[in-house]
Order: C-alpha cells, then structure tokens, then sequence
C-alpha cells in the first residue's frame, strides 16, 4: 500500500494521536531479533508502550551524560586511527555506561540494520542472543529495553558525528554545530505510522517539520545521551585537528 507523506504541523498532530501507531513487530523465540522487536517500546503502543518505555527510561537514568562525554573524548583520542572510530566509541562507551565493558560493535551493528525493517536475517539472530548474554543471559523486556537503547543510539548518533566531521577542520563550538545539524539536517528523516483500524500507512517527515527527535510519547528519550556522545567524540576530533 502506498505511503502516505506527511509533514509540518500535520506532522507533529499525527505523532501526537493515539489513532496512529508505529506497525508492531510479530514476536519471535527469545533471544531472536522477532523477539527483540517485539519487546522494546519502539514498535508498541498504548500501556504496553509505556510500560516498555518506563524501562528505557530506567537505563537511561544510569547514565550520566557528563561522565559519557569524558569518556567519548577519551576513548576517541585513545582510538582515533580505529576503523569505524564513530560507532565503536558511541556503542562501546553507551553500554560501558549500561554496565557492560567492551562490548564489540559488530553486534550492535548487524541488529541495527535490519531493527527497523524487521527483515529476514539469521546473522542478526545471532547478534541479538549475543547482545543479550552480554546483558547477563535474561530475555526479558528490561534486557531487550537496554539493548534497544545501543541499537537505536549506534546508526543515528555516528550519522551526527559524520556530518559534524567537515565544520571540525575549523575551530568551532561543539555544542552549537550539533545541534545546529540536528535541526537543519537531522541523522533520523522521517519515521513510520499506521492507522489503529486499517492498515493506511503514513511516512512522518521529521527533518521538515523540526521534529529530529519526533514527538508525542514516542519522542526519543535519549536525546541528551546522543549529544553527550557525539560531543565527546567531536571534541576530540577537534583537538586532533
């Protein structure tokens, strides 16, 4: 079925009504990504999304984004010839943050590329029950909470750092360019809806209607996370420049 674009203010009322929903994800056995996707907030709505949101948030409250940011920089600068530098320090230092250390990326990875489409892929089943032994071997909404935090950080806080990369070869501020890109180029676009009682499809312009970090009680909760790693990051860039 077509998709329907949606943007402006009518952008922002969509993710505002409790008549459109992100598509839900069919679940699938634990420790598989069917399971992953059908566990996490992203792609539930009404008190099951809220209850699963609740998790995050508990994650979240863990970190302290001063802390992450010190430890982007340095483990930027530690890592600065790295291959893929952006990612291995956003996922590394989210989930040292999470308790967990030296997490690898290509886990993280291989999740995140297909979390959205939900698409057919063994090797991401494989990710996903790795991903929650590192969490401590429990399939439950809490683990799959914290890893949806790495999946959903990894892909769009690298994309914030990558378009930040050109403005660092000058001195600038940090904090302003970030969020100067967020606003006029944002690393998420667009995002999906459905209607509650038929399948009428709805694609949510983010990057022209100001919302880069959407609205309404899907809005991205980890907001500040993201700018605490992409800053770090680009601080270090900067000093190496």
């Amino acid at each position: 079925m077509p998709e329907q674009f949606v943007t402006g203010r009518a952008a922002y009322d969509a993710l505002h009504d409790p008549n459109l929903i992100p598509p839900p994800a069919a679940g699938g056995p634990p420790g598989s990504l069917a399971w992953l996707r059908s566990a996490v907030p992203r792609f539930a709505a009404g008190a099951v999304h809220a209850a699963r949101r609740g998790l995050v948030l508990d994650a979240l409250e863990e970190v302290d984004t001063k802390v992450l940011r010190r430890r982007a920089r340095e483990r930027t600068s530690e890592l600065a010839r790295c291959a893929d530098v952006d990612r291995v320090v956003v996922v590394g230092v989210l989930a040292e943050a999470l308790g967990v250390r030296d997490l690898e990326v290509a886990p993280v990875r291989t999740v995140a590329a297909v979390y959205l489409s939900g698409a057919d892929d063994p090797a991401a089943d494989v990710a996903v029950a790795q991903l929650v032994t590192a969490f401590g071997g429990v399939a439950d909404e809490r683990t799959a909470a914290r890893i949806s935090v790495l999946v959903q950080a990894c892909e769009a806080t690298a994309a914030l750092i990558g378009k930040a990369r050109p403005a660092l070869r000058t001195s600038v501020e940090v904090d302003a360019l970030l969020r100067s890109i967020v606003h006029s180029d944002p690393p998420v676009r667009s995002t999906i809806r459905q209607t509650v009682t038929a399948p009428d499809v709805l694609r949510i312009d983010l990057a022209g209607s100001e919302l880069p970090f959407g609205a309404g009680t899907h809005a991205c909760p980890g907001r500040e996370q993201a700018f605490a790693l992409a800053a770090g990051v680009c601080e270090a860039l900067l000093a190496d420049c």
